[in-house]
Order: C-alpha cells, then sequence, then structure tokens
C-alpha cells in the first residue's frame, strides 16, 4: 500500500539500547516512510558515533543532536520542526513497525480537520499492550486504574479501566479519546495548528494531553487496530521510579492544567498522595 503524501517518522531516543537500530530498520524498509528524524537526547558516544555514520550512509535519515535531554515532548516538536513531510509520525524507539502501518493510519490522518490517529501496539507475541486505546482521563478513572480496580466493557461504568486492552479488539478504525504517543500520526498543519506537544511535560502523559487538544480543537483521535508495530519494553537505563515519579509529576499537572477551580484543584491536591503511593508500590511490586 503507497500513500501519496510523504510521511515523516520522528523517532526521540534516550539510551535506548540495541532494539533503536530495530526501530530504524523498521521504518527503512516501510515503503511509505520518506524521512526519520532522529532526536538524540541522550546517548553513550559510541551509539551517537555509529548514528552519525547511518545518517551519512542512509539519506532518509536525519540526525537531530546536541541539545541534550529536553524531555519527550519537547524532543517531538523539535524533530517535527526538522520535518519536510507533510504527515508526521511519532515512533518509540522501542517499537518495531509493520511495513504497511503507517500507510494505513495515513489513509485515516488525511481527512478533513485535525485527525490523530494512533496504531495497535503488540508484544513480541502479538497481543495488545496496554495504553494503545484508553478512555477519557480524569482523576476518578486514574484512581480506578492506578490501584487496580478498573474492570474491562462499558458494563463497568465508573469501574471500567483507563486502559482498554482487556476489552475485544476493533476490526476496524474507531474513535477513542486516548491513543499512545508511542506510535501516533497526524497531518502536520493539524499538528501545528493544535499547538504540539506541550512542553511542560518532560516524561509521560504528554500523548494523553495532545489527544485531549485534538479533541477540543474540533478533531478527532481514532485507533486503527490494523497499523500494528511491536513494543519491546525495558530497554531504556532509565531506573523504574525516576520513570514513576516522573508520570506522578506529569498526571498532577494534566489534573491541574485541566482542573475547574476551585473544587477541582482540591480534588487533585488530595487526590496527590494516593496516586503516589498507588505508583510506589507499583515499583516495589515490579521488583
Amino acid at each position: 500500500m503507497q500513500f501519496e503524501a510523504r510521511i515523516s517518522a520522528v523517532v526521540v531516543t534516550y539510551h535506548s539500547g540495541d532494539v533503536l537500530r530495530a526501530c530504524l530498520t523498521s521504518l527503512l524498509a516501510s515503503p511509505d516512510c520518506e524521512e526519520i528524524v532522529l532526536v538524540n537526547n541522550g546517548n553513550p558516544d559510541k551509539v551517537l558515533s555509529d548514528l552519525s555514520a547511518w545518517t551519512e550512509a542512509e539519506p532518509r535519515l536525519k540526525l537531530i543532536t546536541g541539545h541534550g535531554n529536553v524531555g519527550f515532548g519537547r524532543a517531538c516538536n523539535l524533530g517535527a520542526k526538522h520535518a519536510t513531510g507533510s504527515m508526521l509520525a511519532f515512533v518509540n524507539p522501542d517499537c518495531m513497525v509493520e511495513p504497511d502501518a503507517l500507510a494505513h493510519m495515513a489513509l485515516i490522518a488525511a481527512a478533513a480537520g485535525p485527525v490523530l490517529v494512533g496504531g495497535c501496539i503488540c508484544d513480541p507475541e502479538g497481543l495488545e499492550q496496554r495504553g494503545a486505546r484508553r478512555g477519557a482521563l480524569s482523576v476518578w478513572s486514574a484512581c480506578v486504574s492506578f490501584l487496580g480496580l478498573g474492570r474491562p466493557g462499558e458494563q463497568a461504568g465508573i469501574w471500567r479501566d483507563f486502559n482498554r486492552n482487556r476489552e475485544p479488539l476493533p476490526t476496524s478504525p474507531i474513535e477513542t479519546p486516548v491513543v499512545s504517543g508511542a506510535l501516533m500520526l497526524t497531518r502536520a498543519d493539524a499538528f501545528w495548528q493544535i499547538g504540539g506537544f506541550d512542553e511542560a511535560y518532560f516524561l509521560h502523559v504528554e500523548d494523553i494531553d495532545l489527544c485531549h487538544r485534538y479533541a477540543l480543537g474540533g478533531g478527532k483521535v481514532v485507533f486503527h487496530p490494523s497499523a500494528r508495530a511491536t513494543h519491546i519494553g525495558g530497554t531504556s537505563q532509565t531506573g523504574a521510579w525516576q520513570v514513576e515519579s516522573s508520570k506522578l509529576r506529569s498526571f498532577l499537572y494534566y489534573f491541574w492544567k485541566y482542573a475547574r477551580p476551585p473544587f477541582g484543584h482540591i480534588s487533585v491536591i488530595f487526590v496527590a498522595p494516593v496516586l503516589a503511593l498507588a505508583m510506589l508500590m507499583r515499583v516495589l511490586t515490579s521488583k
């Protein structure tokens, strides 16, 4: 499936490990990916040297480096500014996209108005992973999910899990409140019309925020089950508590940003220790 518009893939890397090469190789094997903008937020000198050599040998690969670790959202925006395609795909460095994934997504994103399309993120066995399609984020849905109280399906009502991977995989693209920043695609003009990623997030939740702003801007967020990528987790050398603490700050910033004062902000203050405890337990039980 060859798509007419030019697709630029933006990949942000921070000590991503060996899987980065597999990610870039999969994008180079995609016939619809005409450009890969690799944003180096931090890698060992040997890795950076190898990437530089690869860039010189591969005309579709563009390396952006020298800015340090500026956070995921800001690095995505930086990569998008250097991209030349009319379509922007954001791909995590530990994801290997299937050859037709970007074309599937681009066909949906080409519609009028701002459209953000997310792909189906799978584990190495081909099973959908958590986070590819999600419900609307609220203080309540976050507490239900992090405390392990969520149940799948609409029949669960207020106890429905924020993550929808335990529900049947749809057979065709569907609108959903949130898709994953590990694999998403949109038109470049729509991305900048919405304002790009909010750079106040350093790591995590910036994809949820972007989806929310697409909805607020009259756009659509679509999950495409046929646009698949294999995700290899746990490759980054960042510590578990460092990741969880960053996630906590991002969630609290999101809630504060969209809270209706004064009671909305009060609820954020009260829920902060609950989320902190839940994330601490996740770190302790994962060891």
